[in-house]
């Protein structure tokens, strides 16, 4: 985009900013009481405490269908408060109490499920930026999460009490948060913010206390306040999660059989009455959810989820500047180059993984909002296995050297919903091996009506590797700049982003391509309460514009359009468009430094939309195209995925999603001449399909206990017809002299690639916080290269299931002990 175009567009989204700022809504206010008797967390509010709390009785206001308007049922919360907990009792009124939806579901899980919720936010700080959210279902079951710039962590669990109860009136629920699963400052008499939450499922209407305008950007912010809090103190916070392991494994391939036993335990000390220490001694892993394999074909590393609880749970601190890839921690790192092997020797064995030793973290915020957080973790070495082919004999050699992994984080709460922040990771492995560190400094800035937002971030990136010339040092660089209208119908912005060629992350953090110059715009306008047959609507225009930063070189220029709408059904759909209507040129590619691809005018148009989620059965899909009409690439892909709830305790779920690609240009292979220097790069044209198949059982037994069940088979298979030399200037020129094909005809880069895995899952929670859980997995995975393609799913599916499986089956117990407890036995 010319300069002088986009100088317009900020003017042009500054002279829109001249509207006024949006109506602020009084908020409200509540008075919490003070009881020194006892309450039975029963759902019954027979207490005699209850009838000296200063309730309120009336309706909460709609956050959605209608947002503003008067929630359709009345609703009577009540709060107390003790030196131990805070109490709270809802009475949830309902005409007909009968048909009150109460699906079962799984801790935290309760999104989509045909229930009703109340749920209660505290802002213990009252600073609008960090707060605590606790929920309870209709069935009893228990959510939470640990929000932070309205970001809802919903790996962060708390250990409280609660229970419902249905009556003729509608449903009722009593709630006690001890003080050790909040994190508050010692003050005499503390303003928190508050506010409570209900979804009355049946008419799919989400309502809160205090007004949540749906046109202002922030949640919390729109809070109202708790007051008669007098001289409560943050407890002691000492508790511990000891756990013991037993598995056992069977590889039906080499038909052997392992078992472990484990033990070790997490300990969470508040070492403040802010600040949380967490200590993961002897972490034990195993029953995560397994990865979602696929096959790579791009040059960029495949990013997986984090499903390690210790990596999930409180580390939203951590995620600041997004340049913490927890999944590094842990991984192995290291390679093993052909150069380092003898004549007769090959490699056997390679090491996936690095042994965590152990993990901390420490993380609060002060009084004053001051966040600090700190992590640090160290992985033992690792060593691969290489073997002699001509006597057997077997040597190690090291791949990842002893490495200490930390992250720092500091974080200022400003007025107005602002902030500055700093981040800093650092990695450090024992020898001479590479090591690397990366600051990165942030700052948000709103107005007083949180109307108008700048933002933006800047770093520097070192790596420090050392060879026979000494130490060597790459230095890098980030900064970018977003400003723009965040809150009201009208909304928009414009950023600025800047990479260098030698910014670096990949050592702790996940990062596809540097390099990079992007600025962009985007304009959208927002309709958030019902008008003809819809509830609500918003459509968004986007333009980017990129380039290399160095050199300075125009790299790609996309624009997209996309809408959403909700019928007043609750059926929604939705319909986007992305063009990119100049070249293109891709530098990453070819796997080339310097080198590059250059590909025609293309774009993608994709639907997709979802029924009622209130039914039995509802279902889900999306579609759309892919082309580029100069080499005639074009891609088909989309998916759908029903559920059907049997009843409230039994559900299933499948989803399917394909990819049907043809023509399509990519790398394949570098081909070099006598003196090994390179002679050409090679890409292929290519056909590939892909399909992903999910099926999911869902068995609640009852709140505290629950079996889910999860198969996914995920297959692509990719032929080649033509192999072409990259050309210079970026065009593809014929190759019939590359060895891309058998005598068969068969390309020898042809792939089909197989991942089926499954995870079965049974919890039962014994008592707050402790759990009893049994996990059985299965997996394979097989690659075919240089075969014929079976292109038969059926065929496929039969043969990938013949293939090697390793099966395990873990049982874990671990227990919850808090020293509060005997404080609270004390108080009783």
């Amino acid at each position: 985009m010319p300069s002088h175009v986009f100088r317009v567009l900020i003017l042009g989204l500054f002279i829109f900013s001249v509207k006024p700022a949006l109506a602020q809504v009084e908020n409200r206010s509540m008075e919490a009481v003070r009881i020194d008797s006892k309450i039975k967390i029963d759902g019954e509010l027979d207490e005699e405490a209850w009838k000296l709390a200063k309730p309120f009785d009336g309706n909460f206001v709609q956050m959605s269908p209608d947002n503003g308007a008067e929630a359709a049922y009345r609703t009577k919360v009540s709060l107390l408060y003790s030196n131990f907990a805070i109490y709270i009792s809802a009475i949830l009124y309902d005409p007909d109490p009968a048909t009150i939806p109460q699906e079962l579901s799984v801790r935290d899980r309760d999104e989509g499920k045909n229930v009703d919720i109340f749920g209660v936010i505290l802002d213990t700080y009252n600073k609008g930026q960090n707060g605590f959210a606790y929920s309870v279902t209709a069935a009893g079951v228990q959510g939470d999460a640990a929000i932070s710039k309205d970001r809802f962590d919903e790996n962060w669990d708390g250990v409280w009490k609660s229970d419902v109860k249905i009556t003729d009136e509608g449903w009722q629920v009593e709630i006690e948060i001890p003080y050790s699963a909040l994190r508050f400052a010692k003050q005499a008499n503390p303003t928190w913010g508050l506010n409570f939450y209900r979804m009355s499922k049946r008419l799919n209407e989400e309502s809160t206390w205090n007004f949540v305008n749906a046109e202002v950007d922030g949640f919390l912010i729109q809070s109202g306040k708790l007051t008669g809090l007098n001289d409560i103190k943050p407890p002691l916070r000492l508790s511990f999660f000891p756990y013991i392991t037993v598995a056992g494994s069977h590889d039906s391939g080499t038909n052997t059989f392992g078992k472990t036993l484990a033990g070790g335990m997490d300990v969470k000390l508040g070492v403040s009455e802010s600040f949380t220490l967490d200590v993961s001694l002897i972490p034990d892993f195993s029953q995560v959810q397994s990865d979602n394999l696929v096959l790579n074909l791009s040059p960029f590393e495949v990013r997986f989820d984090e499903n390690r609880p210790f990596f999930t749970e409180g580390f939203e601190m951590f995620n600041k500047g997004r340049i913490f890839y927890t999944r590094r921690v842990g991984q192995s790192f290291g390679s093993i180059d052909d150069e380092e092997l003898g004549p007769d020797e090959e490699l056997t064995g390679m090491p996936t993984s690095a042994n965590l030793i152990n993990a901390t973290k420490l993380s609060g915020r002060t009084k004053a909002g001051t966040g600090v957080g700190f992590f640090n973790a160290m992985t033992r070495a690792t060593e691969s296995v290489i073997r002699n082919v001509e006597t057997g004999e077997e040597r190690r050699m090291e791949v990842d050297p002893f490495t200490n992994f930390n992250v720092l984080v500091l974080d200022q709460n400003l007025k107005n919903n602002s902030s500055v922040g700093l981040i800093n990771t650092n990695i450090v492995r024992r020898g001479d091996a590479r090591d690397a560190n990366v600051t990165l400094a942030d700052f948000r800035l709103r107005d007083k009506t949180n109307t108008y937002s700048i933002s933006g971030s800047g770093g520097v990136s070192q790596v420090y590797t050392t060879d026979d010339t000494g130490l060597n040092t790459k230095m890098g660089f980030k900064t970018n700049v977003n400003l723009g209208k965040v809150s009201g119908k009208l909304q928009y912005g414009a950023g600025l982003n800047v990479e260098s060629d030698t910014w670096d992350i990949r050592d702790m953090g996940y990062q596809r391509a540097n390099n990079e110059l992007r600025v962009r715009g985007d304009i959208g306008y927002n309709k958030f309460t019902p008008f003809s047959v819809f509830n609500n609507a918003n459509v968004r225009l986007s333009v980017e514009h990129e380039q290399l930063y160095r050199p300075r070189t125009f790299t790609r220029f996309n624009m997209s359009l996309r809408s959403n709408f909700q019928l007043r059904t609750f059926h929604r759909f939705g319909i986007g468009i992305n063009v990119r209507p100049t070249d293109g040129y891709n530098y990453w590619e070819p796997r080339e430094e310097g080198r590059f691809f250059k590909y025609g005018p293309n774009g993608n148009l994709f639907l997709y939309g979802g029924t009622d989620n209130r039914k039995p059965f509802r279902i889900g899909g999306h579609t759309g195209f892919w082309t580029r009409p100069s080499d005639s690439a074009r891609e088909f892909f989309g998916g759908i995925g029903p559920e059907y709830r049997v009843n409230n305790k039994l559900s299933l779920s499948y989803d399917i999603n394909f990819m049907i690609g043809e023509n399509n240009k990519g790398y394949v292979n570098k081909t070099y001449d006598a003196n090994d220097e390179l002679e050409d790069i090679i890409f292929g044209n290519r056909d590939q399909h892909t399909f992903t198949n999910t099926v999911g059982v869902s068995y609640i037994f009852n709140r505290n206990m629950g079996l889910t069940f999860r198969l996914r088979h995920y297959w692509t298979w990719v032929a080649y017809d033509q192999f072409y030399a990259l050309q210079e200037n970026g065009d593809l020129k014929p190759d019939n002299e590359y060895d891309g094909f058998l005598p068969n005809g068969v390309s020898r880069h042809n792939t089909s690639f197989n991942a089926l895995n499954i995870d079965m899952v049974y919890t039962w929670q014994i008592a707050p916080g402790s759990f009893v859980t049994a996990v059985w997995k299965d997996a394979v995975a097989g690659l075919v290269e240089g075969m014929p393609i079976e292109r038969n799913f059926f065929s496929n599916f039969a043969g990938s299931v013949r293939e090697s499986h390793y099966n395990t089956l873990s049982i874990k117990l671990i227990y919850f002990v808090d020293i509060n407890y005997f404080r609270k036995k004390s108080f009783d």
